[in-house]
């Protein structure tokens, strides 16, 4: 099958998982928006936007439903992303009942922040701060506040620069990771699993 057959397929199949997960959505009403920013690999920014609903049956979901390029991570960027994905996922912003962004200004701020764009126009849309977030920002304080669990991390930082810079070294991991696809636990070799 060729590569052009195979990316129509997967359009095709998640088009339509995207259409199955709308449907149900539809069905029980209400939602909240999740969205993240973060610049990957290749020094592009990526946004994602996710939407978290309760069936009938009071089981939670949360759904991606949205990955972009975004040249700007901007507030009047990442809104009309938003609003983009709504639009063509049928979803109406009148039954948007909650925001969780990060803290950042584009997202939060008062002024002009995506948030607060998208209260002006959905007044019951409350924004929450994302908890994770949080706990992440909690956890690495917590972590600075050790020596050795800051030195434990900045040599684990330090190993994983030496591999991953060094075409030689990383060659080296991938003859490893053939030899050895997991370890006795059924773990991926890396350099965690080899560090045992």
């Amino acid at each position: 099958m060729s590569a052009e057959i195979q990316n129509e397929c997967l359009q095709v199949m998640s088009l339509n998982i995207l259409r199955e997960i709308c449907s149900s959505m539809s069905k029980n009403g209400f939602y909240t928006i999740t969205a993240d920013e973060c610049t990957d690999v290749s020094n592009k920014e990526q946004f994602t936007i996710c939407i978290r609903w309760v069936d009938e049956k009071l089981v939670d979901h949360e759904d991606m439903i949205g990955l972009y390029n975004v040249d700007a991570i901007d507030a009047i960027c990442l809104v009309a992303a938003i609003r983009d994905v709504l639009l063509r996922t049928g979803l109406k912003l009148s039954h948007c009942r909650g925001q969780c962004y990060d803290g950042t200004s584009n997202m939060t701020g008062s002024r002009s922040g995506v948030a607060t764009q998208l209260q002006a126009e959905e007044s019951r849309a409350v924004l929450i701060h994302c908890y994770g977030h949080l706990l992440n920002l909690a956890i690495g304080d917590t972590v600075k506040q050790s020596k050795v669990c800051r030195d434990a991390l900045d040599v684990a930082f330090e190993i994983s620069k030496l591999i991953r810079f060094s075409p030689k070294r990383n060659l080296a991991l991938d003859c490893i990771r053939v030899e050895n696809p997991t370890d006795n636990k059924g773990l991926n070799v890396g350099i965690s699993v080899l560090s045992y």
